[in-house]
């Protein structure tokens, strides 16, 4: 696809990640769980932040060009096409398994407790597309390295000459 990975790209989604380690070939990145919540004018009063637990480690390919280190930032791009294909598996494919079988249970005339018990299979079944995406490299092998921010230059070594 021509343009896309470009920076004037309106459809990538981009997000500054700390490094953490370097193996050959690949980057450790640190991900905090609540990145949108430190623009949100709601953050006061919302335990999302807190509740979101710690950061979370990804491991994406390095570019061949590319020398980070350990504390430098890396801008990461996910096409946005992707990131709807994974909202979709995650928050669409279970809301419609839910809403099919509990129709499916209303045109069988079950009870409530029926249409409910019909429900919940539904919604098992509707995750297993989720987990299957989530085994793979999936979403985070999607990822690509835009550009790097290195960390400001580091203390002088107290034993060194």
């Amino acid at each position: 696809m021509a343009g896309a990975g470009t920076p004037a790209d309106p459809r990538l989604l981009r997000e500054r990640l700390r490094v953490v380690a370097a193996p050959a070939g690949r980057l450790r990145l640190t991900a905090p769980r609540a990145a949108g919540c430190a623009g949100c004018g709601a953050r006061a009063a919302c335990g999302g932040a807190a509740a979101s637990g710690p950061a979370r480690l990804l491991e994406i390919a390095c570019p061949p060009d590319l020398a980070p280190r350990p504390g430098d930032e890396v801008e990461v791009a996910l096409s946005g096409g992707r990131f709807l294909a994974a909202v979709g598996l995650a928050y669409l494919l279970p809301t419609l398994a839910v809403v099919i079988a509990a129709g499916a249970g209303l045109a069988l005339q079950l009870s409530d407790l029926g249409v409910a018990l019909l429900c919940l299979p539904a919604l098992a079944l509707s995750l297993i597309p989720l987990a299957l995406a989530g085994r793979g490299e999936g979403l985070t092998e999607a990822l690509r390295v835009e550009a790097l921010h290195p960390a400001g230059p580091s203390e002088p070594d107290p034993c060194g000459p």
